[in-house]
């Protein structure tokens, strides 16, 4: 079996994956793709591929890794985040390819940049800032989040983490979601058809659904106008959830308090986006899942699922629908 490895801990996965492999019969023939887009044996006729995110940090490696894409004996990848929302992933599925994704690989990242940013804006700390560069001493009476809900839109693992370390703050935490939920670490749980209840109930609404069909386009404006004057709204689902333009004009009016995204609906986000310009909006450019931990926790994923593989069991994270139709698809 040939197996093409990448990401920074390509070198340390090799021995991983032979032990792995051990007493199964299954003859390993690795592949190693470096930051240079070099390859340390031959790629060609590979059966499955490790694409890890840090691979993707680099421009020639990704150029080398992408024809791979088609090679006609490929049976599985292993993808390197959540979200499979690319026309690339409908293809490999189009073509019988398996496909797993990284789900709750981030999830733990991606709850600490949520808090940053509660936190950011429950105790004020870009009016600190600005206090300090104007050397300005006057106490700021913030808030607690003691006395605060937070709203999740999308409850799974990202939601799952968040809502552990809210409860940790104190927080009255509510989860939304299609199907039923039983998590000690909400204090409500609604579907969709109670969303308008957990905005107009939440001062923080954090979105971290996936994007589909169903989500493009969820908060629009009417989903805006049933939040508090005094919310803010923090999205690390994808910038298609939001109606941007909508987004813009509740901002721009002061009828939320804020926002925080880390994904908007194109990106890079433009120079000539609107959102650059608002003082109620932070902006990070999509790395909020991003640690120092998080090859390591990929490729334990990968180890696991490729045990899986081989022995014909079902595999951890599998995707057989991305959920979103194409035009003309």
């Amino acid at each position: 079996m040939k197996i093409v490895l990448t990401g920074d801990r390509a070198e340390t996965l090799r021995e991983e994956v032979i032990a792995t492999l051990g007493g199964t019969g299954v003859e390993p023939e690795l592949v190693v793709l470096d930051s240079e887009g070099r390859f340390e044996g031959d790629p060609a006729g590979c059966h499955v591929i490790f694409f890890c995110v840090s691979a993707s940090r680099y421009k020639k490696a990704m150029r080398s890794l992408m024809p791979l894409f088609g090679e006609p004996a490929l049976r599985w990848m292993q993808g390197p985040g959540a979200g499979v929302d690319h026309p690339i992933w409908e293809t490999l599925l189009s073509r019988g390819v398996r496909l797993t994704n990284a789900s709750g690989i981030h999830s733990e990242p991606i709850a600490q940049y949520i808090f940053t940013y509660v936190l950011h804006w429950e105790r004020e700390v870009a009016r600190h800032q600005r206090q300090q560069a104007d050397r300005h001493w006057q106490e700021i009476y913030s808030g607690d989040l003691g006395a605060r809900t937070l709203g999740i839109v999308g409850y799974g693992g990202i939601g799952q983490a968040t809502a552990r370390v809210a409860k940790a703050f104190g927080m009255r935490t509510i989860g939304c979601r299609r199907s039923p939920c039983d998590d000690p670490n909400l204090d409500r749980f609604v579907t969709l058809d109670g969303l308008p209840e957990l905005l107009a109930e939440s001062d923080y609404v954090v979105l971290c659904m996936p994007y589909s069909d169903e989500t493009r386009g969820m908060i629009g404006r009417s989903e805006l106008a049933a939040m508090r004057d005094d919310a803010v709204l923090i999205n690390v689902a994808r910038g298609g959830v939001v109606d941007e333009l909508a987004l813009i004009e509740v901002l721009r009016s002061g009828e939320i308090r804020g926002a925080t995204l880390d994904v908007v609906s194109e990106e890079p986000l433009p120079e000539r986006s609107p959102l650059w310009g608002l003082d109620n909006c932070v902006l990070t450019p999509h790395d909020a899942g991003y640690s120092p931990l998080g090859s390591k926790r990929l490729g334990g994923l990968f180890l696991e699922n490729l045990g899986r593989f081989v022995r014909g069991e079902s595999l951890v994270n599998e995707i057989t629908s991305t959920g979103i139709e194409r035009d003309g698809g």
